[in-house]
């Protein structure tokens, strides 16, 4: 069987790996990273890692039970989440406040709503793709444009 780089690199010392790491992303499209940071991601304690890994599994059922809620009962769901950003709680609601949710809801559901068929404001949506895409540095980026710094 022929041996791979896979089979050598994980022979390597971290700071071979980190060189090799280097040039392997040099050699897509001649993109630069230097070899300290990957050193620096190689030496990160694996607590950090599992860190993010656990709360990925713990998202989970939250999704799962709010698709379920939206699938239900829309409405409902919608104007608990506005209650809660709203601090109305349902034990003092006042009857203007009831009313309130109602047009708000009907106003969301609505085809002229350029947030319709979504639970959040499409800017947050938009800003969610933007920093996926072109990271969360460019993100502040324009946030400070934004903000005239």
């Amino acid at each position: 069987m022929t041996n791979t780089f896979y089979d050598d690199f994980k022979s390597m010392t971290a700071e071979k790996m980190a060189g090799s790491m280097e040039d392997m992303t040099y050699a897509y499209e001649q993109t630069r990273v230097p070899k300290a940071h990957y050193k620096k991601m190689l030496a990160t304690g694996i607590e950090q890692v599992m860190e993010a890994s656990v709360e990925i599994i713990l998202i989970q059922p939250y999704i799962s039970i709010i698709k379920q809620m939206i699938g239900e009962n829309p409405k409902s769901f919608y104007k608990a989440l506005l209650c809660i950003d709203a601090k109305v709680t349902m034990t003092n609601i006042r009857t203007s406040e009831w009313e309130a949710l109602e047009t708000i809801w009907q106003t969301h559901r609505s085809k002229d709503d350029p947030n319709h068929a979504g639970h959040l404001p499409k800017a947050t949506i938009d800003m969610f793709r933007d920093a996926a895409k072109h990271g969360i540095d460019q993100l502040a980026q324009d946030i400070d444009k934004e903000n005239g710094k």
